[in-house]
């Protein structure tokens, strides 16, 4: 993301998307109430083209709406904002009508609020930090599929690569075809790393195919080669990209990224609330009364809870860093994040053991 413009006294930050993981972010920053001006598109019908059903004519224009609804969906890559037009130019679109646009990567827009929260300040900034961090790719391989795990900011995305190589006893066949595979996932290692910021690969699996498959790089990609690293799991597919994050020499390589930070955090906290050591606790009450308490290290909060719950964990999270505390805001699509909303959608783990305050 890049910030092209803040001024608080007025509420006014101008900005602009970069990727994916922006749109993740923008998500916990644009409610309802704000207004957005952005570039967005129309089709118009002059009166002719409405008597004869043609579509008209597409015109962009700039135009505010204030917002009544935004949904981020990583699938499709974007984040649709919808409210009502307060201002734009009268003789393309009515004031007070119902305006959808998409915000995606490339757009710039402005965003207004009366008031501007540290939360909602600090979520750009992270943002901001959050585009010069590389990004790491793993790629689970298997004879005949690939499983491509893309370490970003907002999620894990996933690729997967699957060809028939042939029987045992076809050897020559074989070896062609499985030359042929490897050249396909190299090809996709390439497409990859050309669009974005990856500084290392790691190439991982149970067999043997992982050395094959770093030889075949040598010998054909060396500017590949020379980024990657092998590591020797016992999974397959995506349970085997989660098995690499896991291991303490690759973690210490990935855990700035968002993703990976949530994973090993609710990891930490679920393995504090299973030994029942009094660290980790859940329960909005609860941790209220730890944080008045100043004993919070670190707060789990799932951002779509945030967003239903927004006031009253702003005074939470200004009370826990004003402890000089941590705040962390977990993606509820991740699996971290499901497992957080499980508990609640909050969870903290404590400075010292809080079994007068913590779950019993």
């Amino acid at each position: 993301m890049k910030i092209m413009y803040m001024n608080r006294r007025h509420g006014v930050v101008k900005l602009q998307v970069e990727n994916l993981d922006d749109l993740w972010y923008l998500s916990g920053v644009i409610n309802k109430g704000d207004l957005v001006r952005t570039k967005t598109e129309r089709r118009i019908k002059a009166r002719e083209d409405m008597a004869r059903s043609k579509k008209g004519e597409r015109r962009v224009f700039t135009l505010t709406v204030r917002v009544e609804k935004a949904d981020f969906n990583p699938d499709s890559e974007t984040y649709r904002i919808s409210g009502i037009v307060e201002q734009g130019p009268e003789d393309l679109i009515s004031m007070g009508s119902h305006h959808t646009f998409n915000v995606e990567k490339g757009t710039t827009l402005k965003i207004i609020k009366e008031r501007w929260s540290s939360t909602d300040l600090d979520r750009l900034r992270e943002a901001e930090k959050a585009a010069r961090r590389p990004k790491i790719l793993i790629v689970v391989v298997d004879e005949g599929e690939a499983t491509f795990g893309l370490i970003r900011e907002s999620k894990i995305e996933y690729h997967e690569l699957s060809r028939s190589i042939g029987g045992k006893y076809d050897i020559r066949g074989r070896r062609e075809r499985k030359m042929e595979f490897y050249g396909e996932t190299a090809k996709f290692l390439s497409e990859m790393l050309s669009r974005e910021n990856i500084s290392a690969i790691i190439i991982a699996g149970a067999g043997f195919e992982k050395e094959n498959f770093r030889r075949f790089l040598s010998e054909k990609y060396p500017e590949l080669a020379e980024r990657a690293v092998v590591e020797n799991i016992s999974s397959h597919g995506r349970n085997g990209v989660s098995e690499v994050m896991k291991r303490s020499k690759i973690k210490k390589i990935i855990e700035e990224i968002t993703s990976a930070r949530d994973v090993r955090l609710v990891h930490e906290l679920l393995t504090e609330i299973g030994k029942g050591s009094g660290l980790g606790i859940y329960g909005l009450k609860d941790i209220e009364t730890a944080a008045g308490l100043g004993a919070i290290k670190k707060l789990l909060v799932c951002d779509n809870f945030f967003l239903k719950n927004r006031k009253r964990l702003e005074d939470l999270m200004y009370m826990v860093k004003s402890a000089r505390g941590e705040v962390h805001l977990i993606n509820h699509r991740g699996e971290a994040g499901r497992q957080l909303n499980s508990l609640g959608g909050v969870a903290a783990l404590l400075r010292y053991p809080g079994h007068q305050y913590g779950n019993k």
